[in-house]
């Protein structure tokens, strides 16, 4: 006698191979009877909660539950559940350390061939890594959003041209650029760079922006005003971390500008000619450093029609090749003495432009600022 066992064996093959799936998936996976009673949990339930199998098993799923579900939503998920439907959800479970984390679930009824349910079956993934990197990219994205407000255009001076550029390294960036008209009819230009950049050092940039339009707003001398940013930003920023800042005061009405820096690079104001009238060096240290910082105000410089001033930030100048070479404030004033007799704004992103070609394709790791002013001809 020959009986066919062909069927059979398949159907054990299945039943075999889909309990290798369930024990070798990486997701969670738990079976309760339908009183919730944990009946089995695969390795990757034992791995994420920290539970072993033989802890968990007889007892119900309610150890993992975080404490932060309010009633209704569990309420809601059993009213899902007894209709016979699934139930699919993110819910914030608690490890057996204590931690917590986010899982992506779905829990589903099963039923006997007479319909009678019999079991709940769940399967979630730990998607708390996913979370945080979602919440990190919003976070910088409102950092970036905020700080673009920052970099408002550059206002309408009579008789002068006045342009800005402004790229940052990273979503957020440690340079930053303002304009603050005085009561006097001056403006105050400011480009600052704070060590490093992301998103601590924008949050530095924020801080030192408001205390700069809140001493200006006091109608304080520039160097005045550095000293008093200086003994604000001691008690604010991490030991090492400091702020450089170049601050220029234009006064239209007889075409002067005087200057005050704190460990910036410096500035220069070039002849209608191209060449070099004068540097704008700094005048003391970087911000956030020494107590007793001294800062010292420049004397009124004259401008005539045609001049140009070229304000930066070191990310230019320090614009590197991959075999190591620097741009340079050499390369700076020549772009701006051959582009002299174009726009402001043009000039100040043509520099960008300028110092990435410069560097071949070379990963730009720092911001990049530069300002132009131009004496109308």
């Amino acid at each position: 006698m020959f009986h066919d066992f062909t069927q059979g064996r398949e159907a054990l093959q299945t039943i075999l191979l889909l309990s290798q799936v369930v024990d070798q998936t990486a997701d969670s996976v738990v079976l309760t009877d339908k009183q919730g009673v944990i009946q089995y949990v695969n390795p990757a339930f034992e791995t994420t909660t920290g539970y072993p199998r033989d802890e968990v098993l007889g007892g119900t799923p309610r150890i993992l539950k975080s404490g932060l579900h309010d009633t209704e939503f569990y309420r809601q998920m059993w009213a899902q559940l007894a209709q016979g439907l699934s139930f699919k959800g993110m819910v914030i479970n608690r490890k057996k350390t204590g931690e917590l984390y986010w899982a992506q679930q779905t829990i589903t009824p099963m039923r006997d061939e007479s319909g009678q349910l019999t079991h709940f079956v769940s399967v979630s993934q730990d998607i708390t890594e996913l979370r945080k990197k979602q919440e990190q990219q919003f976070q910088l994205q409102l950092a970036r959003d905020i700080q673009q407000r920052f970099y408002a255009a550059p206002p309408t001076v009579p008789e002068f041209d006045i342009g800005a550029s402004a790229h940052p390294a990273d979503e957020t960036g440690g340079d930053y650029f303002d304009f603050i008209a005085m009561a006097d009819g001056s403006l105050i230009i400011a480009v600052a760079d704070v060590k490093g950049h992301g998103f601590s050092a924008a949050l530095v940039t924020a801080l030192t922006r408001a205390y700069l339009r809140c001493f200006a707003a006091m109608q304080l001398e520039l160097d005045d005003i550095l000293v008093r940013l200086n003994q604000m930003l001691l008690n604010d920023l991490e030991p090492g971390h400091f702020v450089t800042l170049s601050l220029t005061r234009l006064h239209p009405c007889d075409r002067t500008l005087s200057y005050a820096s704190a460990g910036h690079v410096p500035g220069f104001v070039l002849l209608e000619s191209g060449k070099v009238k004068c540097a704008l060096e700094s005048s003391g240290p970087p911000l956030g450093l020494f107590p007793d910082s001294k800062f010292y105000l420049s004397a009124p410089i004259d401008l005539a029609p045609g001049e140009v001033a070229v304000l930066l930030t070191d990310g230019v100048t320090e614009s590197t090749t991959p075999d190591g070479n620097q741009f340079g404030a050499q390369r700076v004033l020549d772009f701006t003495e051959s582009h002299i007799h174009e726009p402001a704004s043009q000039i100040a992103e043509g520099i960008f432009q300028a110092t990435r070609a410069f560097v071949k394709g070379n990963l730009q790791d720092d911001d990049i600022t530069s300002v132009i002013i131009k004496v109308d001809r």
